[in-house]
C-alpha cells in the first residue's frame, strides 16, 4: 500500500494549534486537523474556506416557495378555475402559508444535499481510520495530519518536525 501521510497526536488543543501554525510557517499546505471539539484558530491556520452552504439553503428555500406558489396559482387560475361566492381566484393569504411551508422544506432539502456534497459524502472510508492512534477508544487527543501530496513533505524530515513540536506519537498512515 502507498503512504497517505503522517498523523501526529497531541494532548492539548494549544499544542495542536502551535504545531499546525509552525508547520504552516515551514511551508506545509496539505494538512488537516481532528479534534473532539471546534478550535477556531485552526480555520485561519489551515486556510479553511468559508462555506457557501447558507446561500444554497437560501436558494433552496426561495425555489421551494416560488415553485409551490406558482403551482397553486396555475391550478387555481388556469387549470381549474372555480368561482366560489364571487371571491377572486388569486387570494394570496392562504397561498402564503403553504408557500412558507414549502420554503422550509426546500431549505431543509437543499441544506441536507449541500452538506453531503460539501463534505464529499457518502465516503465510506478515509485513510485516517487506518491509523492505530486515531481511535475513539483512546479519545481526548488532538490530531494533525500532513498528507504526502504536500510539496514540502519528506517522510523523515516531517516526522522529526512533528516530534520536535511536541507530538506524543507520529504514525504513518496507509492509503
Amino acid at each position: 500500500m502507498s503512504l497517505y501521510g503522517l498523523i501526529a497526536a497531541f494532548a492539548e488543543p494549544d499544542a495542536l494549534v502551535r504545531a499546525a501554525s509552525a508547520m504552516r510557517e515551514k511551508g506545509y499546505r496539505r494538512m488537516d486537523a481532528f479534534s473532539p471539539f471546534e478550535i477556531r484558530e485552526l480555520e485561519t491556520i489551515l486556510e479553511i474556506r468559508r462555506t457557501r452552504l447558507p446561500w444554497l439553503v437560501l436558494a433552496g428555500g426561495a425555489a421551494g416557495a416560488v415553485l409551490v406558489y406558482a403551482l397553486m396559482l396555475y391550478s387555481v387560475e388556469i387549470d381549474y378555475p372555480v368561482n366560489v361566492g364571487g371571491r377572486p381566484l388569486h387570494s394570496w393569504p392562504p397561498f402564503a402559508v403553504i408557500a412558507f411551508e414549502a420554503a422550509i422544506l426546500g431549505a431543509a432539502l437543499a441544506g441536507f444535499v449541500g452538506m453531503l456534497w460539501a463534505n464529499g459524502l457518502p465516503r465510506y472510508h478515509h485513510p485516517v481510520f487506518n491509523a492505530e492512534t486515531f481511535s475513539y477508544a483512546r479519545g481526548g487527543k488532538f490530531y494533525l495530519l500532513v498528507e504526502t501530496a504536500d510539496p514540502s513533505f519528506r517522510k523523515g524530515v516531517t516526522k522529526g518536525q512533528l516530534t520536535r513540536l511536541g507530538a506524543e506519537t507520529v504514525e504513518e498512515m496507509e492509503a
